[in-house]
């Protein structure tokens, strides 16, 4: 399979996975049967209130503005963390229409990496949307400060993961650097190390598989990485945990409620492992991490996202696709991110 069809994959399965995902965030499992049947959700809806498109939340907002934060670091040859706070604070900005700081007016005009990249973040309409923003990011920014592991911001474990998936693409091959820069990414935000910890796995993860492991194997060579972390034990047999319960023959239902509902990001992490361990198949591992009583959508985006990297961008529905309304956007960025992958490696 090219590089291309599993950076595309990447980012867009991480979409559609949110998207499904999205509308029965609400629900608890019981509720989803009720409303759609024994067998849950098993499509990508779209609303006639938003043009009869499916709809993004703010997980696949902030992984679109994590990618242009790399890009823009990649460009001004400054830190990563500097260009994705950059983009987060534009993020910020989308939902609030509030400047923190008033040299961060610059920051919203159109930069040069976008003009050199081809592409113009504040133009699309659907970042400006409130899809359940999430309070802790937006109380974070709103402080105007950088947060670091050293300097933090609170003690939230709340979901960071999803978000850092275009850190692996960044990445891509190097499981070492992407698990420092996505642990970089989740304490612009989150304090605590198991939050920023769950971000730092899943961007080493997604370099592993954009670069052509299966799972199986991608999990065993960065837990190793995770256990030189301070405090990621906690994480470390969270992740066991799961892959433990994919090999056993219990009821998913029931190892999905063993493992968590997904409100936490180390919980979100394994079961999106859990599901692509149980399931052959992008589609099937994605249905089962949004039919559950927890997150949905982030588990679903979380899970896309791996999957996407695993069995590329032909492994997703097409009709899953047909009408998303970040497609555009989440396609040119893949690219942007495989352009810079290919000029690093050549």
């Amino acid at each position: 399979m090219e590089s291309a069809e599993r950076f595309t994959g990447c980012m867009l399965g991480g979409a559609v996975g949110d998207a499904l995902g999205y509308l029965i965030e609400d629900m608890d499992l019981k509720t989803i049967h009720k409303k759609y049947g024994p067998y849950g959700l098993r499509t990508i809806l779209k609303l006639a209130s938003n043009d009869k498109k499916s709809v993004v939340s703010d997980d696949t907002q902030l992984a679109l503005f994590t990618a242009d934060g790399l890009l823009w670091a990649a460009h001004e040859h400054i830190a990563p963390e500097d260009g994705m706070y950059r983009s987060y604070m534009r993020w910020y900005y989308t939902q609030t229409e509030r400047l923190v700081r008033m040299e961060q007016a610059e920051w919203i005009k159109k930069q040069p990496h976008e003009i050199a990249w081809g592409y113009d973040m504040m133009e699309n309409s659907f970042l400006f949307a409130r899809r359940s923003p999430g309070k802790v990011c937006l109380m974070a920014l709103a402080s105007g400060k950088q947060y670091d592991k050293k300097h933090k911001p609170n003690t939230n474990k709340s979901s960071t993961v999803l978000r850092t998936g275009p850190v692996g693409l960044f990445y891509a091959g190097d499981p070492e650097k992407a698990m420092r820069a996505g642990c970089r990414a989740g304490a612009l935000t989150h304090g605590s190390s198991s939050a920023y910890l769950a971000a730092g796995v899943f961007s080493a993860l997604v370099s592993l598989l954009a670069d052509g492991e299966v799972l199986g194997s991608a999990l065993t060579a960065v837990l190793p990485i995770l256990q030189k972390e301070e405090n990621s034990m906690g994480l470390v047999k969270t992740l066991i945990q799961a892959i433990d319960e994919a090999v056993s023959d219990h009821n998913p239902i029931k190892s999905m409620q063993v493992l968590g509902l997904g409100w936490n990001a180390d919980e979100a992490l394994a079961l999106a492992v859990y599901c692509l361990l149980k399931n052959h198949s992008l589609k099937d591992a994605v249905l089962m991490a949004c039919n559950q009583d927890g997150d949905s959508d982030t588990c679903g985006a979380v899970c896309g996202t791996l999957g996407g990297a695993a069995y590329g961008k032909s492994a997703i529905p097409k009709n899953w696709l047909n009408g998303l309304d970040s497609l555009d956007l989440t396609k040119t960025l893949a690219q942007c991110l495989y352009q810079h992958y290919q000029h690093q490696t050549t």
